[in-house]
Formats: structure tokens, sequence, C-alpha cells
């Protein structure tokens, strides 16, 4: 698990956690709201958030979008998503932070509203820096070669993936061409 703390003596502050399930085949973010600050400590508190639906929410990524998020760190771009389940509307947002006219890293953050009471709405962001970013994508590739590795594991019922052609002789490559796969 991949975790961000970001406290601060306002209580706006949020926590952030990444973590991958092979079992589903996706990746999960979880945010909680900062809950209380400790002037002596300088330390913030959430154990009181955990238990408040409006103060948490969780976030299914799935391969695809797990990916997206790994590209827009590689480039320095956006992510976006809309989840719409049958009780909830979440819209998930990552994109470069911009403060005083120069990028300070990445803001991820998430909205939730709720389709039964439109009053009824959440909202969670923390800024990652730079290497936060760094590490969220290598962690976010890692995982998602964990779930490949997965997915390429033969079926409960012995069935395995689709196994590779073998080329016939006009595929082929010529014996003078480069070969950049082995199994050619």
């Amino acid at each position: 698990m991949l975790q961000f703390y970001k406290p601060n003596p306002k209580v706006t502050g949020s926590a952030c956690s990444f973590w991958a399930s092979t079992t589903e085949k996706a990746v999960f973010s979880s945010f909680i709201k900062q809950d209380g600050w400790n002037t002596k400590s300088r330390t913030g508190s959430f154990s009181k958030s955990k238990d408040n639906p409006k103060a948490k929410a969780i976030v299914k990524f799935s391969v695809s979008e797990a990916a997206a998020l790994v590209d827009a760190i590689s480039r320095n771009g956006l992510f976006s998503a809309y989840h719409d389940s049958k009780n909830q509307i979440t819209k998930i947002n990552f994109k470069p932070y911009i403060k005083e006219g120069k990028q300070a890293g990445f803001s991820y953050g998430v909205n939730k509203d709720s389709k039964e009471d439109t009053t009824n709405k959440c909202s969670f962001i923390i800024g990652l820096n730079f290497g936060e970013a760094t590490a969220l994508r290598l962690y976010l590739e890692r995982n998602l070669g964990r779930i490949f590795d997965v997915m390429d594991i033969p079926h409960t019922d012995g069935s395995h993936p689709p196994a590779k052609k073998k080329p016939t002789k006009e595929e082929a490559p010529s014996k003078n061409a480069d070969i950049l796969d082995e199994e050619w």
C-alpha cells in the first residue's frame, strides 16, 4: 500500500492511499479527511473520520484507468474519470498543480455526489509533489505488472490464454531480416 498524509493546522488536510487487487484486477484509492490537529506535536489526526461516510471515499480504477493515470504522470498531463453507480456519482481528477505560475506537482481530487440526496456531496483533494507523483507512477506500474501476470495464469478450468500462432512460411521473416521477436 502506498500512503500520503497531508494534515495541516487548519484541519483541512487529507490522507490518501493506493493499493492493488490482483483478484479484482483493479487498483483502489481511498481518501479520508483530517479531523484534528495537535499543535504541540504538529500532527494531524484522521481516526474520527474513518466511520463518517462524508469524510471518506474509495475509488476503484480499472486496469486502463490506472494505466491512464500512469500516462498522465509520465507526460505531465491530465487524467479524469466519471464513475456512475446505483447510489452515487464519482468524479476523479488528476492534474498538474500550478502555484505562482510554476508547476509544484500534481493535484488529485475526488468528488462524490449522492443520487438519492443532491445535497449530500463530498470532495477530497490532495497535492503530490514531483517525488510523490513519481512514487505513485512506479507503484502503479509495478502493480499493473502483477495484475497482468495474474491475467496470464491458466484459468481454473484448465484452459490457457490463447497461444501464439506460429507464422506460416510466407509470414516468417527472411533469414537476412532483423529479428526482433525471438519467437519468430
